[in-house]
């Protein structure tokens, strides 16, 4: 259990040390830009979740509530990626209120805990991509999961949306 905790923040580490890069200016997607699920690429990441968490020897499983979780609190996510990206900070501040609105109202007082993992454009979604940026995450993450006091993850769900500057993927991971 460890192990998958230690996963999980550095997925959120990862998470966080990408915004950090990404918000470097550049066009944001319109508002108008639908946001379309990858399903093969979401397929993928979630075996590749359950693999990397068994390497942590963690028994990691996919759950359809958290990913519909995950699907509605996606384009709050994209804007707020977008919003980061063009480096606006006051639609960072409403994008952030609307992910929050978005999770909240998903979450239904449940204790979950929203991981997003952004990758540049030009960066293959791999296994091993994933994985580095769960490695590189791991701090941020464990905090995540602890304000929303999931102390033994075992279940996400996951979506996953290719924008033009990025490609998006939203956990949603509980006990």
């Amino acid at each position: 259990m460890k192990k998958m905790k230690r996963l999980v923040a550095v997925l959120l580490a990862g998470i966080m040390a990408l915004a950090m890069l990404t918000a470097c200016g550049g066009t944001p997607s319109t508002p108008s830009t639908p946001v379309t699920r990858d399903n093969a690429l979401e397929k993928s990441v979630a075996e590749w979740t359950v693999e990397l968490g068994k390497g942590a020897k963690l028994e990691l499983t996919e759950d359809a509530t958290l990913t519909a979780m995950s699907d509605k609190c996606l384009p709050a996510g994209v804007k707020l990626w977008d919003a980061m990206i063009a480096g606006d900070q006051k639609a960072i501040f409403a994008a952030q209120n609307d992910m929050r609105e978005a999770f909240t109202a998903a979450a239904n007082g449940k204790k979950v805990a929203p991981v997003d993992v952004m990758i540049p454009k030009g960066t293959e979604v791999t296994k091993q991509v994933l994985a580095q940026a769960v490695q590189n995450g791991m701090g941020d993450i464990q905090n995540i999961l602890n304000k929303a006091g999931v102390k033994n993850p075992t279940k996400f769900g996951v979506t996953v949306t290719k924008q033009d500057q990025y490609t998006l993927v939203l956990f949603m991971v509980s006990e």
